[in-house]
């Protein structure tokens, strides 16, 4: 049964076209208010009123993290889904909308695709759709209240405010205007030195008190200048937001003092690579990073590194993310055909 919705539901889940359950929480404890149909196609009935986790466990839906599905539908970190007669395999990207105070969230789950492989980058527009529409979200709000008090103080910041939550905003458009439209967004025809690319990639980015080193010179080749530019600017930008958390023993300071090195492969990959000395990221995360809508920050969108694996897959490029020297992340950009 899907349970019995009306036009004031605050998440209208009928429409979507992914599975969903329209969820609230009860003493603690995560109850269905609702699913969809293609809930319905994909799993099949859930009786509204039960727990989420009791569903979810008569369906043969499991989480593939140690995560209860209470921790899991407080947060907004994706996680991956198992579900039974697939022998194991991780079949689904679950993604939560929080619910609203004393309102109902929602648990989305989008199908991996079959064809994976962080290089080629399979692009579900549903899922960006989903995980974009949650994310504008907040600059929305920031930008609705910060103008309110602007006309009601007149005070200069209240604008600013307003400003970079529609930078932000352009900017989320943009990354998914890339991931949706393809190879419409790519023109390789172009000979492109990637080391002055980079270079001036970096004079885009707030870099705060980070550091560029140029270890060695980068190929020439044929490529789209401004889409490559764009690779850059994200793995700096993730590079410089997410790299000058440098772990301490127990606690983490923040410094901003990371040094981002650009330079060529050893060996016989040609190619480059742009690694940190940062903290790094976690190897169970390493493939993760490259899915559309997977962040480590709370106030990320989760689509830059999707982005950058996009741009070099239209290139007939390919990219992996592996520990650098000091300890960051190393991201390492092979298939490059110098001229």
């Amino acid at each position: 049964m899907t349970g019995d919705r009306t036009d004031t539901d605050p998440i209208r889940i009928e429409r979507w076209p992914d599975p969903a359950c329209r969820f609230g929480f009860e003493d603690s404890t995560a109850i269905v208010r609702a699913v969809n149909a293609p809930f319905e196609a994909a799993f099949g009935g859930a009786t509204v009123g039960d727990p989420v986790a009791a569903v979810m466990a008569d369906l043969g839906v499991t989480l593939v993290s140690a995560d209860s599905f209470e921790a899991v539908l407080s947060g907004e970190s994706p996680v991956r889904v198992r579900t039974s007669g697939t022998g194991g395999a991780e079949r689904y990207v679950a993604r939560t909308v929080p619910p609203a105070p004393d309102g109902d969230g929602a648990l989305v789950f989008v199908a991996i695709p079959e064809a994976g492989g962080n290089t080629s980058v399979a692009i579900d527009v549903d899922h960006v759709a989903s995980v974009v529409s949650h994310d504008l979200r907040n600059p929305l709000d920031v930008a609705t209240a910060r103008l309110r008090a602007g006309r009601e103080t007149g005070e200069d910041e209240h604008f600013e405010r307003v400003a970079d939550a529609h930078e932000r905003m352009e900017r989320i458009i943009r990354d998914v205007l890339t991931l949706a439209r393809g190879e419409d967004v790519v023109d390789p025809d172009e000979s492109v030195s990637l080391g002055e690319v980079a270079e001036v990639a970096w004079g885009t980015v707030e870099t705060d008190d980070a550091t560029l080193s140029i270890d060695g010179p980068l190929p020439t080749t044929t490529a789209d200048a401004d889409r490559v530019g764009r690779l850059f600017e994200n793995l700096f930008r993730n590079a410089v937001e997410h790299g000058s958390a440098h772990p301490d023993t127990d606690t983490e300071t923040v410094d901003g003092t990371v040094t981002v090195t650009v330079g060529p492969l050893d060996g016989d990959r040609t190619g480059f690579y742009v690694e940190d000395d940062g903290p790094g990221i976690t190897e169970a995360d390493r493939e993760r990073v490259f899915e559309p809508g997977y962040s480590t920050d709370d106030h990320g969108t989760g689509l830059g590194l999707a982005i950058v694996a996009r741009i070099a897959a239209l290139h007939g490029w390919s990219i992996e993310a592996s520990e650098s020297a000091p300890g960051g992340v190393r991201f390492a950009v092979t298939g490059i055909e110098p001229e």
